[in-house]
């Protein structure tokens, strides 16, 4: 929350980031569909942008736009970076 200042990081309208006040941390590339728990997959939302993607996998332009987004409002040094997804784990036959 503290990278995004607070602030909803979604898309709004004419793909402008939104201008409510996060209120929610949402798996950026869902959970239910192989997301990562991770700093990299968080993105802080408002409620209504949290509800309205609901567990819908974003386009690779809807992550470039909000990559692009990231840079004006996140230190150089910080990671602009979203989408991480979970490392696929294979079972072997015993």
């Amino acid at each position: 929350m503290a990278r995004a200042g607070g602030q909803c990081e979604m898309e709004s309208g004419l793909r402008w980031r939104c201008s409510l006040p996060a209120e929610h941390g949402d798996h950026f590339y869902p959970w239910s569909k192989g997301g990562s728990t991770s700093l990299q997959n968080f993105v802080a939302a408002c409620a209504r942008c949290n509800r309205t993607k609901g567990a819908r996998v974003p386009s690779p332009g809807q992550q470039a736009r909000m990559e692009r987004r990231r840079r004006e409002y996140v230190a150089p040094s910080g990671s602009v970076s979203v989408g991480a997804r979970q490392p696929l784990s294979w079972s072997t036959p015993h």
